[in-house]
């Protein structure tokens, strides 16, 4: 997946929004349907009766909106549905029931979004700008080359800023015959991760840089009229300085994730609970990127033919000696202790770590993922 920013003129912009809001018309159009229809006979309606049913309504010239959506954009509104009932149906209830997705003039946030299919090459990227269905060519910033041919295009309004998002098929290198290192990675709220290798990434605290100017534009926004230009203004001021710190977020998740794969062949880490503990210090977690950075390194050591591997959840790591295997409790202001059995002093970090390579190498080997 590779993001790009869009620069559409005010005439693409205002169809780009028209089919954002196309998209939110016939999910929240679906989902009404499959309601009315579980009431009545407790059943629901899944992908191909979806897509018969936005097919029927075209002819309809109250539903001719629907009509002037991308075709191939509607049905990607039925799958995403498709998949959103399942998962909230189904036997493992992955997440709650949809809901109906409100207009962006009732929540003062523009963040709605499409999904276009290249179907018979209708995308394309030429002299800097990207073709769309039905929209026409737009201007792209093109920062970085495509490496194969495009699958979908989701396009989305966020912090003030058009931009898109491409899906391609990337080829993953063959797996390495050979491994020659294995580190173990504990993720904590004071250094983001620390390495058994010796690595260690501090914790930059975007938020906390930003928090100032954050509170500063908060408390303006507390002074205006509700809805009126200044606050609108002062509202989009907020909203992208969010949109900055999140950007500096993923810039140093990505820079620390590829330096992990770089340096290790095979990577092991903790299965984190990471929304229990957002229920305790959510602005700490979010700051420190914890889900974000394991989810990068999964994908880029694949890419990279290495092998990622996460102990269980509920593996005891902390306080945990390295050179006898004595387990020790430990308060979160204890950021190093001293081994009642063996007396040896050790950072309560460097040790989790040390333990979680320890751990995972037994699992990989128990596993049969290398011989």
């Amino acid at each position: 997946r590779y993001n790009y920013r869009l620069n559409p003129t005010p005439e693409q912009a205002e169809k780009l929004t028209e089919f954002a809001s196309y998209a939110r018309g016939v999910w929240n159009l679906l989902l009404s349907e499959n309601i009315r229809r579980y009431e009545y006979d407790k059943t629901f309606l899944f992908y191909h009766d979806m897509a018969a049913l936005i097919k029927d309504l075209k002819p309809f010239e109250e539903f001719a909106w629907v009509k002037a959506f991308d075709a191939a954009a509607a049905q990607q509104v039925a799958r995403d549905l498709d998949t959103a009932l399942k998962n909230a149906c189904g036997k493992g209830r992955l997440q709650h029931f949809p809901k109906h997705k409100v207009s962006y003039k009732k929540k003062k946030q523009h963040n709605d979004s499409f999904r276009c299919v290249n179907n018979a090459n209708c995308i394309r990227i030429e002299n800097g700008t990207i073709s769309l269905p039905k929209i026409g060519k737009v201007p792209i910033k093109l920062h970085r080359k495509l490496v194969s041919d495009i699958k979908t295009v989701t396009v989305q309004y966020k912090h003030g800023r058009w931009q898109c998002s491409i899906t391609q098929q990337v080829k993953c290198a063959a797996p390495k015959q050979q491994l020659h290192t294995v580190a173990g990675f504990d993720i904590n709220s004071q250094q983001t991760v620390v390495g058994s290798n010796g690595y260690v990434a501090n914790n930059p605290k975007h938020l906390k840089q930003s928090k100032d100017k954050l509170s500063q534009l908060q408390r303006q926004l507390a002074r205006r009229t509700k809805g009126s230009h200044r606050w609108q203004k002062t509202k989009h001021r907020i909203n992208t300085l969010h949109g900055k710190i999140a950007r500096q977020r993923l810039d140093f998740a990505h820079k620390t994730s590829r330096q992990i794969t770089n340096e290790s062949d095979i990577c092991v880490f903790e299965d984190l609970n990471v929304k229990g503990m957002q229920q305790f210090n959510g602005s700490m977690i979010g700051d420190n990127v914890m889900g974000m950075i394991t989810s990068l390194v999964k994908y880029k050591t694949e890419l990279a033919g290495n092998i990622y591997y996460e102990i269980g959840r509920y593996e005891k790591s902390t306080g945990v000696c390295v050179e006898c295997d004595q387990h020790h409790v430990l308060s979160l202001d204890q950021r190093s202790f001293t081994c009642t059995g063996c007396g040896i002093c050790q950072s309560r970090d460097v040790s989790a770590a040390m333990t979680i390579a320890r751990k995972g190498e037994l699992g990989i080997i128990a596993d049969g993922l290398v011989a």
